[in-house]
């Protein structure tokens, strides 16, 4: 019995006696077995950090130099558990932590990187935690608000676009000219005015939009004042060329409206909602402009052509003081995808600046090029319609003034049901699958050449005024879907800094063809006719049309090269 226990004690000593042969070294504590991961190692002496932060939780807790002497009491031993007599621990000295029921012993300080690596290996092992919710620093009844100021402020702009067009004779009347001086003065010069005006406004004020530094509403207000200003000073005019200019200047505040508009409400809605706020906004403009065409109608001829203009900008001029007042400026991109988390966590605002790298990253964007390229011949037609198509009812088709112009009304509400089901559609058919949007619009325009062709060349005083106002209105609904669908691949695709020249490139286009249009059609009204030249003009739809359709083959591309380029900027500010 003694010599057992002098055995005991001897295995004892000799497991006590650290092995020099790590091959023949045998444990007698319970082996754990670690889950091997391959993770990125912190810098570039990763394998000797990681070796650091390893070795104590595999090897058992190693003893710190002052607790490394037998002395010391509660030494801790480093290797396997000593055995003392009948398999108790000898005196004075405590065994090494079993891992799964013990706490975890402190890391081992060899410097700030090897706890800032261990940190980063434990964050890696856990699981992955949900993002911060995103709250929009603007609550969402003030946001509510703020698009309905703007929405308001672009119907007012848009309601005086077109109200020469009732009172085309009476203006020229007035100003003494003939029917060739009519069409090609009243209704060709002056409309390219209006229009080559306001293109380089829209690029000068969505270059302004996109620096960064300077006040969106601030900015749209001074723009309002700038374009309605000489539309209420219209009513004094005596001359024709001082009409020609004050209606030159009058564009300013067409030609920037959109660009400042999109800007903003860029920053207001999320992707998954923007074909409808851009419906919401068509079918604002197309009420502001079809009220103003329908006052004009009517009031112009019970008292003089002028009254309208005034009419129109003095509301106009006090709705931007209202909206300048009621209104703040929202955070730049507070709802890409890319920028989330910047706003989620409180990193601070967005602060993108338009450049001319960016404005060339811009124009070789395929979807730019299509949307931007398809806006010269696809607004010929509808510049025809609205300089032109008044007048021709009530001249070539035999209707009144005011018949024709309940004709161009429903033209318009035609035009706003089609821009209520087309930024509905096209939205359910973007969240579905992005390309269908491309194809509905592209679709829809080409659809929308029939009913226009049918209005040109039918007999419609045999078809009636009823049959005449529902081709109008069918040829507004399906002409009108694709608009809110096209301004919302041009938010999607750009960052927030230059959305305003993308979007003004966009209606620099529109108001080109817008304006170039007339003058065109006015060409051609001499060689053919206004019954030919008006079904030139309606050709423009078809490479419209195609245009649209193709932006299936790069859309989500771009949307994709968008949010990555918004992902590194924001990480280098």
């Amino acid at each position: 019995m003694a010599g057992g226990g002098h055995s005991s004690v001897q295995d004892a000593r000799e497991q006590l006696v650290p092995k020099r042969d790590a091959e023949v070294e045998q444990s007698h504590s319970a082996t754990h077995v670690f889950p091997q991961y391959d993770l990125p190692l912190p810098s570039t002496s990763g394998v000797e950090k990681l070796s650091e932060v390893v070795d104590p939780i595999r090897n058992g807790y190693r003893a710190r130099p002052e607790e490394a002497s037998g002395s010391s009491k509660g030494a801790v031993t480093d290797g396997p558990t000593p055995v003392g007599v009948n398999g108790a621990p000898p005196p004075g000295s405590v065994p090494a932590p079993d891992l799964l029921t013990s706490p975890r012993p402190p890391m081992p300080s060899a410097g700030g990187s090897s706890i800032v690596a261990a940190m980063e290996i434990q964050e890696a092992l856990l699981p992955a935690q949900p993002a911060v919710p995103f709250e929009h620093p603007i609550s969402l009844p003030r946001r509510r608000w703020m698009v309905f100021m703007f929405c308001l402020v672009a119907a007012l702009l848009f309601a005086d676009q077109n109200l020469l067009a009732p009172n085309l004779t009476a203006a020229a009347n007035y100003f003494g000219m003939n029917e060739r001086q009519k069409d090609t003065l009243l209704g060709g010069a002056l409309m390219a005015a209006f229009f080559a005006v306001g293109a380089p406004a829209a690029l000068l004020v969505g270059w302004l939009a996109d620096r960064g530094d300077i006040n969106r509403r601030t900015l749209l207000f001074w723009v309002v004042v700038v374009g309605e200003t000489p539309c209420l000073l219209t009513y004094w005019v005596a001359s024709f060329w001082q009409f020609f200019l004050l209606r030159a200047l009058t564009g300013v505040a067409v030609g920037g409206c959109f660009p400042l508009v999109f800007s903003l409400l860029g920053d207001l809605v999320p992707q998954s909602r923007r074909a409808g706020v851009s419906a919401v906004v068509q079918i604002a403009t197309g009420i502001g402009l079809a009220a103003g065409q329908a006052l004009s109608g009517s009031i112009g001829p019970a008292t003089n052509w002028r009254v309208p203009f005034m009419v129109v900008a003095a509301p106009s001029l006090a709705v931007a003081l209202v909206m300048l007042l009621t209104t703040v400026e929202p955070p730049r991109g507070a709802f890409e995808e890319a920028l989330r988390e910047r706003y989620a966590e409180g990193m601070g605002s967005y602060e993108g600046s338009i450049s001319w790298p960016k404005v060339a990253v811009l124009l070789r964007c395929p979807s730019n090029v299509l949307v931007i390229g398809q806006g010269l011949p696809g607004s010929l037609p509808w510049g025809m319609v609205l300089t032109y198509f008044n007048d021709f009812l009530a001249q070539q088709k035999g209707f009144t003034v005011q018949a024709a112009t309940v004709v161009l009304l429903f033209f318009a509400s035609g035009g706003a049901v089609g821009v209520i089901g087309g930024g509905a559609g096209g939205q359910w058919l973007y969240n579905k699958r992005k390309e269908y949007q491309a194809l509905l619009a592209g679709g829809s325009v080409l659809a929308g050449i029939g009913p226009l062709y049918a209005l040109i060349n039918a007999d419609l005083q045999h078809i009636g005024l009823a049959a005449t106002c529902f081709l109008a209105a069918l040829g507004g609904a399906v002409a009108s879907v694709a608009g809110p669908n096209l301004r919302s691949v041009m938010l999607n695709v750009n960052e927030p800094e230059t959305r305003g020249v993308a979007l003004a490139l966009q209606s620099m286009t529109d108001d080109l063809g817008k304006g170039l249009g007339p003058v065109l059609v006015a060409g051609l009204i001499h060689a053919l006719g206004r019954k030919g030249a008006f079904n030139v003009a309606t050709g423009g739809w078809i490479p419209c049309g195609v245009l649209l359709a193709s932006l299936a083959c790069c859309m989500r591309r771009d949307e994709d090269a968008m949010q990555a380029r918004l992902a590194q900027s924001s990480e280098a500010q």
